[in-house]
């Protein structure tokens, strides 16, 4: 029997951060601040509003966004966890098809000012988790996300309590036991994109993922073969064993790799990362077509695999807009981008924008680039436009955001919670997270509203 579940745990409990090329130490921070940002900019959408008045929040060391009162680890994993989702917003990764940093970095933030870990405590179990949920990924998929399973909580609980672990200082055996314990919390299906339930399986990979790692340090036992095991993970959600894996998907990740090939991308827009390219395309075509000129017809080629859950052409709200191919092309054809103002309801019930919904069609290609789309339009008069455009689910290593691109989408973020002085701060803070000797300083300004 090929040992996973052990390999993943001696992998996570004795991750180096100081092996890690400075490049990638590099991105791990610059995604931290990412999901802080979309944290910040979740904070009051409906899905945080409803776990806020729902579950009890037992009182605890922990900050909820935009509270000021301490509540349990677990409650303040959860809450956050799918506040930094509720946009859609946060960064993401080509191997494991979904979103790997906002899965774990709520949860460690809980257990760091639970535990009085440092910053770089905080850093190095976060690149251990990503490290973690992207190499079972690589295990896993196509075949994963074919059968329907969302990666941000099906992966993303395990990286989670990988990184709990690390965070702990785990052995080896203890962490294979959280791992374990997480792959019975595994859940999520992609069935539910477009709804409140998306963001909420970030916040379960990371109640689930940080309580796995916590049952473990208290002595709850497991099976320490659960992912390879004949009735396990594998099987069970991949369909297939560990014996039929190639070996080449069972080498462990090289320092750094999780983060640079083909890396974390850092989302441009506030939508899912399959339109990206889509978007991209479309807002080059802008300048071509006329002042006030209406297109007759629009096509939006993308690969097969991409349009299974993103042909919506009537989204009944912001949610399902974000997974819209129809209402991102025409919001990028009418305003040559897509931005947070997009979602408002102003943005969704405007008739330009659903005029030219309904002329938007959608058909597929079987290109090896996945990501690849094109965009035609043909104009009063028979005029044609036509762009193209390929993006890996965001703005990685090869095609980063500027530092200033980058900044201004924190900035923005942050507006929605907190001061620009406030938000300055706590880009700095985190941006220098190696060298804080607690989280307070980060998750104080957090906490910078009252609240519930």
């Amino acid at each position: 029997m090929i040992p996973v579940t052990m390999q993943m745990a001696r992998a996570a409990s004795g991750f180096s951060l100081e092996a890690q090329p400075e490049e990638a130490v590099k991105w791990a921070r610059r995604s931290i601040a990412d999901v802080l940002a979309c944290l910040a900019a979740g904070h009051e959408e409906p899905v945080v509003r409803v776990l806020r008045d729902t579950l009890p929040l037992a009182a605890g060391p922990a900050t909820v966004v935009g509270s000021r009162t301490g509540h349990s680890m677990l409650d303040a994993a959860q809450i956050n966890g799918a506040a930094a989702h509720a946009l859609d917003f946060d960064d993401c990764n080509l191997l494991m098809d979904g979103h790997p940093s906002v899965s774990l970095v709520p949860a460690l933030f809980a257990l760091s000012e639970a535990r009085n870990a440092s910053g770089a405590d905080l850093l190095a179990a976060y690149m251990a988790g990503v490290t973690t949920g992207i190499w079972l990924a690589r295990l896993s998929n196509p075949d994963h996300v074919n059968r329907g399973w969302h990666p941000t909580a099906t992966f993303g609980v395990v990286g989670c309590a990988a990184a709990c672990c690390r965070l702990l200082r785990l052995d080896p055996g203890t962490t294979a036991r959280a791992l374990a314990i997480s792959a019975s919390a595994s859940a999520g299906l992609r069935a539910n994109s477009g709804t409140m339930t998306k963001p909420l399986h970030a916040g379960m990979a990371n109640r689930n993922g940080l309580q796995a790692a916590l049952l473990a340090e208290a002595g709850l036992t497991a099976n320490v073969t659960a992912f390879e095991h004949k009735l396990g993970y594998l099987r069970a959600f991949n369909g297939r064993p560990a014996e039929e894996l190639d070996q080449a998907a069972l080498d462990p990740l090289m320092p750094g790799e999780a983060f640079l090939s083909p890396g974390i991308a850092i989302k441009q827009y506030p939508c899912c990362a399959f339109i990206h390219s889509a978007i991209d395309a479309a807002s080059s075509l802008r300048p071509d077509l006329q002042q006030g000129a209406v297109p007759e017809t629009v096509t939006v080629q993308l690969h097969s695999r991409r349009l299974r859950n993103i042909d919506r052409p009537n989204p009944c709200d912001e949610l399902d807009a974000r997974f819209s191919t129809q209402y991102l092309v025409a919001r990028a054809l009418l305003h040559g981008t897509v931005g947070l103002r997009d979602f408002q309801p102003d943005a969704l019930d405007d008739e330009p924008t659903r005029a030219l919904m309904r002329r938007v069609g959608l058909s597929a290609h079987d290109r090896d680039d996945l990501n690849q789309c094109e965009v035609a339009v043909t104009m009063p008069g028979g005029a044609g436009h036509r762009a193209s455009a390929s993006v890996a689910m965001g703005r990685g290593p090869d095609n980063p955001l500027s530092e200033d691109e980058f900044r201004r989408k924190f900035d923005d973020c942050c507006s929605a919670l907190m001061t620009p002085a406030d938000a300055a701060a706590l880009y700095e803070r985190t941006m220098a997270l190696q060298t804080q000797a607690s989280v307070a300083g980060i998750t104080g300004l957090l906490a910078a509203r009252d609240g519930h």
